[in-house]
């Protein structure tokens, strides 16, 4: 079992290091955009207008104390989880990182991302309860794509990072939708 673990993690190194080295400089600059959480602040206002449009500003801005409360919990779970597996970040890591383009530090842990399990908390929400509403709903999810592949385009993560992420916040998104559910569409 643990040959088959370094295997994984051998790969998920050679799946970083090919993904990073597609980057060239002129980039760089974007990806630093994209990857800081408070740049997206002008989308999180689109989706509450979005949800006040189609169920009234009420229930609005109860999905937005319920997403908030749901980002917040994918937080917590994640700081559990990287500070009990405490996996090294790929610029962190000595075995990679003198192949790596440094463009940002960090000094915490890896394993989950924070960036993709928050993202994807909140996109599978507003999509499950905006899709009824909106055509073109599914259009949420190139935030937490892009944000996620920010995280390997600057090296803060590994693929299986991002991966396991989407997965926390997808099964996070799957509670807090039935509460939301339950407590603000009554159903």
């Amino acid at each position: 079992m643990l040959d088959l673990l370094n295997i994984l993690i051998d790969y998920d190194k050679q799946l970083l290091l090919f993904l990073h080295s597609q980057g060239y400089t002129f980039w760089d600059g974007l990806w630093l955009f994209i990857t800081n959480p408070l740049h997206w602040i002008p989308l999180f206002f689109i989706l509450f207008f979005l949800g006040f449009k189609a169920f009234g500003i009420k229930k609005a801005l109860f999905v937005v104390i319920f997403t908030a409360i749901s980002a917040a919990t994918s937080l917590i779970i994640v700081n559990l989880i990287k500070n009990y597996i405490q996996r090294l970040r790929p610029i962190n890591d000595v075995s990679i990182n003198k192949s790596i383009r440094i463009l940002v530090e960090y000094g915490d842990f890896s394993f989950v991302s924070g960036h993709s399990a928050v993202s994807f908390t909140i996109a599978f929400l507003s999509f499950w309860i905006l899709r009824k509403y909106y055509k073109y709903a599914f259009l949420i999810f190139l935030f937490p794509i892009l944000f996620a592949y920010s995280r390997i385009y600057l090296a803060a993560h590994f693929p299986i990072d991002i991966i396991a992420g989407m997965l926390l916040g997808y099964l996070i998104a799957i509670g807090f939708y039935k509460i939301i559910l339950l407590l603000i569409f009554k159903k």
